[in-house]
């Protein structure tokens, strides 16, 4: 074999080196089988020739070939070339003839031919295409080089101009110059590699290659930012560079604009969380009780306003007063604390004024759990005498007063069926709440409230279920409660939900009237007949 083409040749932009047994490309090094570098470099020897297969076999394998070894080999230089059978541009394949060679063969450097005629080392721009050049030379490289570093100087000229208090002409010099020298970067690596019309690609080996790409990217961009600063300076100094708007000072007499908040009304008050002292299960359900219960006697007092139980839970329990005012925006507000030991239930109740933080109120209850509703009225009934200063004069306790009480074991039943209801909706929490208000209607079959939670339990089912059985079991349910109480508004604003969920409107905006007749603070009943005018386009 020709003893230069073993020390190695080019194929376009590939380095051959038969001895070592590899092909180098531009970013990767790729090892070929010995066989099949001998087929190449016999091939290579007769560039533009059809070599017979049987001479290739010969040359690589001697007697010992075969054609599915040759195939074999061909395939591997193929893949190690990225060539194509179909459109070959290395190696054309010639039925029942051979193998040619498509490109001449280049001398290596180290040869000293850096010129031969055809596919020498250095290519014309047309030879090798715009894009390859712009690949070969690193222009694409200094380019996406020159925008990540042009952005980060952008991001620390932002932080720091802006703590340091440096002028805001400072921003768009800085600006203009990285936009400027873009072009420039690219300008600059394109003609780093070119020399007398013709670009030098590989005057150096693959590794001394990519180190000088890299080598030529950093100089480029570095370059190409000193030009680019000098161009912006000496263009302000000549016509100045585009100065960013100064805003208008505030009018002397426009205040600063401030959230506004609602009035805090004399007549206003709140029922935050009880505090659980013992952390059980049972003292919990009595907590969570004793403020429902409040709340729902408050809210039916005439003239008295009551913060809901959804804004107040936003609160911790024993919250700063403060916090309390700014948040719920009531003159007053009631908290305490609960704790079970044995049989013997012990309640700290407190009203406070969100103002000042004074107690108005301070009261101890140590009784036996049995005597939990005559602690739950005396609470109701002391908070509505100590605020009666801010009520109409014909203001009325007993309208917080309930008809009747349940045992107290139904009433657990009943609030563990409320906790039940109160999770998110599914069959199972469904199911859950069902089968407690059930076990409380076991105990005391006129427990309307019990009623009341299965009429809401089957309202807030039916469009997860979807059964329109949920609706005649609501009505039932609803039905039964009021028969019992006709006062629990509560079981009015389900049907009005119910109703207005099912198309019924004039039923609905009967039951949410009826609810707001019982109690004129009910949020979701005024916000029920709301939706009802709107759906309606009712301006009233």
């Amino acid at each position: 074999m020709n003893p230069d083409l073993l020390e190695g040749f080019y194929l376009n932009n590939l380095r051959v080196e038969p001895r070592k047994g590899k092909i180098t490309g531009r970013l990767r090094s790729l090892r070929l089988a010995p066989r099949a570098m001998d087929v190449l470099v016999c091939l290579a020897r007769h560039p533009g020739e059809v070599v017979s297969r049987d001479t290739l076999i010969t040359e690589a394998w001697g007697e010992g070939g075969s054609s599915e070894a040759l195939s074999h080999a061909v395939t591997q230089i193929r893949n190690t070339l990225d060539d194509r059978k179909d459109h070959p541009e290395y190696i054309e394949t010639l039925p029942r003839q051979g193998y040619r060679l498509l490109v001449r063969p280049a001398a290596s450097p180290e040869s000293g031919d850096e010129h031969p005629s055809t596919g020498g080392l250095q290519l014309s721009i047309h030879e090798t295409g715009l894009l390859e050049n712009l690949k070969q030379r690193g222009v694409l490289e200094t380019g996406l080089a020159y925008l990540v570093f042009g952005w980060l100087i952008l991001q620390v000229a932002d932080i720091l101009f802006d703590q340091l208090h440096v002028p805001a002409w400072a921003g768009t010099f800085v600006t203009v110059g990285v936009i400027a020298g873009f072009p420039i970067a690219l300008v600059l690596s394109w003609f780093l590699e070119f020399r007398h019309g013709r670009a030098v690609l590989h005057e150096h080996s693959p590794q001394a290659a990519a180190r000088r790409r890299i080598s030529r990217t950093y100089i480029s961009v570095l370059a190409a930012l000193a030009i680019a600063a000098v161009a912006v300076f000496f263009y302000d100094r000549n016509y100045g560079l585009p100065v960013p708007p100064t805003e208008a000072p505030a009018p002397a007499t426009a205040a600063a604009v401030e959230r506004v908040l609602p009035p805090v009304l004399d007549n206003s008050i709140a029922v935050l969380p009880f505090l659980n002292l013992d952390g059980s299960e049972e003292t919990e359900i009595f907590a969570q009780g004793l403020v429902d219960d409040v709340l729902g006697r408050l809210a039916r007092v005439p003239g008295l306003l009551v913060s809901s139980r959804g804004d107040a839970f936003t609160l911790e329990p024993n919250s700063a007063s403060s916090k309390v005012r700014e948040r719920l925006r009531v003159a007053r507000y009631v908290e305490g604390s609960v704790q079970i030991r044995g049989d013997r239930l012990r309640v700290i109740v407190q009203l406070i004024d969100s103002d000042t933080g004074f107690h108005l109120l301070s009261r101890t209850f140590d009784r036996l759990r049995e005597d939990f509703f005559d602690i739950r009225d005396e609470i109701t009934e002391l908070t509505v005498a100590n605020v009666r200063v801010a009520l109409p004069a014909d203001t009325q306790a007993e309208a917080t007063i309930s008809p009747s009480d349940p045992s107290l074991d139904a009433y657990v039943r009943y609030r563990q069926g409320v906790d039940a209801s109160r999770l998110p909706p599914s069959a199972d929490t469904i199911e859950l709440a069902l089968a407690r208000f059930d076990e409380a209607l076991s105990i005391d079959a006129d427990y309307a409230a019990a009623h009341a939670g299965k009429c809401l339990v089957y309202v807030d089912a039916y469009p997860i279920s979807d059964d329109p059985a949920f609706i005649d079991r609501a009505e039932t349910s609803c039905a039964q409660a009021l028969s019992l109480n006709p006062n629990l508004d509560m079981v009015h604003t389900a049907l009005g939900e119910l109703y207005l969920g099912t198309g019924r409107y004039e039923d609905a905006e009967d039951a949410y009237e009826k609810a707001l007749q019982t109690n004129p603070n009910s949020v979701a009943s005024l916000t029920g007949l709301g939706e009802i005018y709107r759906l309606q386009k009712r301006g009233e």
